[in-house]
């Protein structure tokens, strides 16, 4: 069987010569070699497959005896395509790994398959949403691209993760054609049900273009407000955020730069699968410097209102 390792994951391992500039905390495996899904904004994508990639990271081929050596990493997450073994190929590997936490990032499967995973040892599962409505969902994800997923069924599937492991996790895309109002409703949902929230910036893979940073900025400030307990801390005009009020207790950590770091599972740094080095950076994969945090509040003062 051969798997996939994304590019900071093989070098950090030792397996592929080159330079990180942020050294990946979680190692990030891909497994299977296509996908029957054709998600708008995949690279993975049926009608449209971009060879080796995921988002804007290389993953090069190994063999699965590879995960044998694994070391270093807090976490290892298995991006999964969507083919029909998926669920036999992680539970002949799974085995393999030993004393590190396991993620699986999958799309909705049966619930007997959910307890296999979780006997086998995963301990979170993450069913990605990406849309923020299902209006989108079935746009980008569902029947308008000629997938079989629906809005209604990756919330079951969701809160059948919840049922079996007590929590779950999801992807949410901003720049997908949602507004503001849409990602805040959302999320605040999400955080009811105890499913946490992994946040990406939109990455062009056919056209378009990432979302404004300012914009992003503010999202990434309410996703963590939201997940610190918070629910009246913003205004929105005609579905914009247009003024984020920070909590007294919250603003040491906003000075810190906490909520632009990358969110999703414990460990998880994913450099660079938003961005190009060298360019902007959507989701920080490393402690902020100072320059830094001051420029990202800067951006997002350029969006919205900032009482702080």
């Amino acid at each position: 069987m051969k798997i996939r390792l994304s590019y900071g994951t093989a070098v950090k391992m030792g397996l592929h010569r080159g330079k990180m500039l942020a050294e990946p905390t979680t190692a990030y495996v891909m497994l299977g070699e296509t996908c029957k899904s054709n998600c708008s904004f995949c690279a993975q994508r049926r009608d449209a497959r971009k060879e080796n990639y995921l988002s804007r990271i290389i993953w090069p081929e190994y063999s699965v005896e590879v995960l044998k050596e694994i070391n270093g990493f807090s976490r290892i997450c298995f991006q999964t395509l969507d083919y029909e073994n998926v669920v036999d190929d992680l539970l002949v590997i799974l085995p393999m790994i030993t004393n590190i936490p396991v993620s699986v990032s999958i799309v909705p499967i049966p619930r007997e398959d959910m307890v296999k995973l979780k006997n086998a040892g995963v301990q979170i599962i993450s069913i990605a949403l990406d849309a923020a409505n299902e209006e989108i969902f079935t746009k980008v994800k569902g029947a308008g691209v000629g997938n079989r997923f629906t809005w209604k069924g990756h919330w079951k599937a969701l809160r059948d993760v919840i049922s079996i492991f007590g929590t779950a996790n999801t992807h949410l895309i901003v720049g997908l054609g949602e507004s503001d109002e849409d990602l805040v409703k959302v999320m605040l949902s999400l955080k009811k049900e105890n499913i946490t929230t992994a946040l990406f910036s939109f990455t062009p893979v056919q056209g378009g273009a990432q979302p404004d940073v300012g914009r992003y900025r503010v999202i990434q400030l309410a996703r963590f407000l939201i997940y610190r307990g918070y629910e009246d801390f913003l205004e929105l005009t005609g579905g914009k955020i247009s003024k984020i009020m920070v909590p007294e207790r919250e603003k040491k950590s906003v000075e810190r730069g906490l909520p632009f770091l990358t969110s999703g599972c414990p460990g998880c740094n994913r450099p660079f699968y938003n961005e190009r080095p060298g360019g902007i950076i959507y989701n920080y994969p490393r402690k902020m410097r100072g320059n830094e945090i001051k420029d990202a509040l800067e951006q997002l003062r350029n969006y919205s209102q900032l009482v702080f």
